[in-house]
């Protein structure tokens, strides 16, 4: 096995200043650099005798980084998208207006209009559960008659900011050095972001999905995850392998497609639109047959195969005990991983602000239009 040329590697860890060492692993929030570069030399790939069928596969459980132009980008491309979420494994969920027109329901105020058990008018007494308090009997000044008393509201511990959201690339220690070894080297930056995140044991990490392949349906050069965890050290855990066109391959022979990552972009439909539809079907002068040709093409689309336009996977898959503040690399005839890990204090969780300007998409909040959603 060549051993993967680390000067611009070394350069990198060299120049790097390194935070004074102490003992913070307990610490929960760190922030994360991580960089993955390619080694583009033919020779290397030739190198080595590589798996030919290679076990590639997404875990189960799993979450996505969050990208805030993704986000927006997403709300703003989706026709009929009524507000935005992202579940607690960062997919983003769009909640879509209904199609349907909303029926009109009585005015307020209108007593033709209102039904039994409706509330009477401005000015009625009397109303179901309602006690009428005789003046001067309130059980606080400026309390309203059967006005219930208003829970009182604790202090709410600080919030935190969101995990695993992309920084900008200001905040990338490496860039410079990264951008000097695409220069000057054969070397292809295939990944490169900077996040905050919790990091607890091993049985409540979640491997991070680094490529968009299920969004995309296409094949990017690096696919895979990393998983971080803490037991008495930082550990850092590759599921990583680079798409190849298998130079070093016999003949035509090519590998079978690897999966592609599960999608981190759901559209949710209005709750009420399927009962709608039904109620709409029930008459047969709705009916249109072009429905069902358009059904029966969504279910071709979805089964078709998305096609690998590589012809080989090379498999990354080491586990790595890491110290914080220290500057790590990972060493392979093709890849090279480096991550930093850096602890965060109390105090800078508090003043993080980063997720301000994504906060509205990020969050349940209410629909603008349509049926609100149902959870």
């Amino acid at each position: 096995m060549i051993q993967f040329p680390a000067r611009a590697l070394t350069a990198l860890i060299a120049a790097l200043p390194l935070l004074p060492l102490h003992a913070q692993e307990d610490q929960g929030w760190y922030q994360v650099e991580l960089l993955v570069v390619a080694h583009t030399d033919p020779a290397a790939q030739r190198a080595e005798r590589w798996d030919p069928l290679p076990a590639l596969s997404y875990p189960e459980q799993l979450r996505f980084l969050i990208d805030p132009q993704r986000l927006q980008a997403n709300l703003d491309n989706t026709d009929r998208a009524d507000y935005s979420e992202v579940d607690a494994q960062g997919r983003q969920r769009i909640h879509l207006q209904s199609q349907w027109p909303v029926a009109e329901g009585p005015i307020a105020g209108n007593a033709d209009t209102l039904g039994p058990g409706a509330a009477p008018a401005d000015g009625d007494t009397g109303a179901p559960g309602m006690v009428d308090t005789p003046p001067g009997e309130y059980a606080a000044e400026g309390e309203r008659p059967g006005a219930e008393a208003e829970p009182a509201v604790l202090d709410e511990p600080p919030r935190l900011p969101t995990p695993f959201v992309q920084l900008p690339a200001s905040a990338r220690e490496f860039r410079g050095k990264a951008a000097y070894m695409e220069r000057n080297g054969p070397y292809r930056v295939l990944f490169h972001e900077v996040w905050w995140q919790p990091i607890g044991n091993q049985r409540a990490a979640l491997p991070l999905v680094l490529d968009r392949s299920g969004d995309t349906a296409s094949y990017p050069p690096l696919q895979g995850t990393v998983t971080l965890y803490r037991s008495r050290f930082l550990h850092l855990e590759t599921n990583l392998w680079l798409n190849t066109e298998g130079s070093y391959l016999p003949g035509n022979w090519r590998m079978p497609a690897p999966p592609l990552a599960p999608a981190s972009l759901e559209l949710v439909e209005p709750p009420l639109l399927q009962a709608e539809l039904e109620e709409a079907l029930e008459f047969d002068g709705m009916y249109d047959p072009s429905w069902d040709q358009i059904e029966n093409a969504a279910d071709e689309g979805v089964g078709a195969a998305t096609a690998y336009p590589w012809r080989h996977a090379v498999l990354l898959q080491q586990q790595r005990r890491m110290r914080s503040s220290e500057v790590h690399y990972i060493d392979h005839p093709l890849l090279g991983v480096v991550i930093k890990l850096t602890p965060l204090t109390p105090e800078a969780l508090q003043e993080a602000d980063y997720d301000t300007a994504i906060r509205q998409l990020l969050q349940k909040t209410e629909p603008t239009t349509g049926s609100p959603a149902v959870f």
